[in-house]
């Protein structure tokens, strides 16, 4: 198993964990040059749960699927005016936003889709893993996982374009909304880290969100600039921040 585990986000339906991790691996190995780190390919694996989020035409349930996602259509439509609508307006076109339609009607019509995504995760964590790099979605799946699972022993969690601190989000934690959420028990340094002008990390700082470890440490907040490609994985993978803290938790 890895050492370092890198849990991907949405729309990546198209792909597969080897493809993620042939245009991930080079930007990881980036990062990690500005502090004299090196990895095996075998240090590195893909949490890639991608495929679950793929519609199959000849399912049964097309018909069901297609009044689904009218709801879904006419939902989002009336979220225009909001902070939601206005994110998906202005973070691309008519394409992203079917895609948003898409994946949210196929998290509505299939109740067991929470525990298979969990399941990937699960697979190829183990304790050799000394950290969790959990991208966009990722970083939700990999924060609810590593509080699920404190036998895992995971110590490090670096989060990077997290949405963990949206509102939307909030339900999915199970957290009242009053009170912090809490620390992933084994974790002894969380890193997150968000890119200047990148939307789904708008609430950048998590600290003030979540709950303290068991030594008082606090999530580490960090910023980058990823220039025109503020929520893509490869230039936060590659940033000396975000390298520096793959680093340190590789030498323990």
């Amino acid at each position: 198993m890895a050492r370092i585990v890198v849990v991907h986000g949405a729309f990546n339906e198209l792909w597969g964990p080897n493809e993620l991790k042939a245009r991930w691996l080079p930007a990881l190995r980036d990062g990690l040059w500005h502090h004299d780190v090196e990895v095996d390919e075998d240090d590195v694996a893909v949490c890639f749960y991608g495929d679950l989020f793929r519609r199959d035409p000849e399912a049964g349930d097309v018909e069901a699927f297609e009044q689904s996602r009218a709801g879904v259509v006419e939902l989002l439509s009336q979220l225009a005016g909001d902070s939601l609508g206005e994110a998906l307006g202005q973070a691309a076109s008519d394409a992203a936003f079917d895609r948003t339609v898409d994946m949210v009607t196929i998290m509505q019509t299939r109740p067991d889709l929470r525990d298979r995504v969990s399941a990937r995760l699960d697979r190829v964590v183990d304790d050799r893993t000394r950290v969790v790099v959990g991208h966009s979605l990722g970083s939700v799946v990999a924060y609810r996982q590593l509080c699920a699972h404190p036998e895992w022993g995971v110590p490090n969690l670096v989060t990077i374009g997290s949405p963990l601190g949206s509102p939307m989000i909030r339900p999915l934690l199970e957290v009242p909304a009053d009170e912090r959420a809490p620390w992933p028990p084994s974790v002894r340094r969380w890193v997150n880290i968000a890119a200047v002008g990148d939307r789904a990390a708008a609430v950048a700082e998590l600290a003030p969100l979540f709950g303290e470890g068991g030594d008082g440490r606090r999530v580490e907040d960090r910023k980058v600039d990823n220039g025109h490609r503020a929520h893509d994985p490869e230039p936060y993978l590659n940033a000396a921040v975000t390298g520096e803290a793959i680093a340190a938790a590789l030498r323990g």
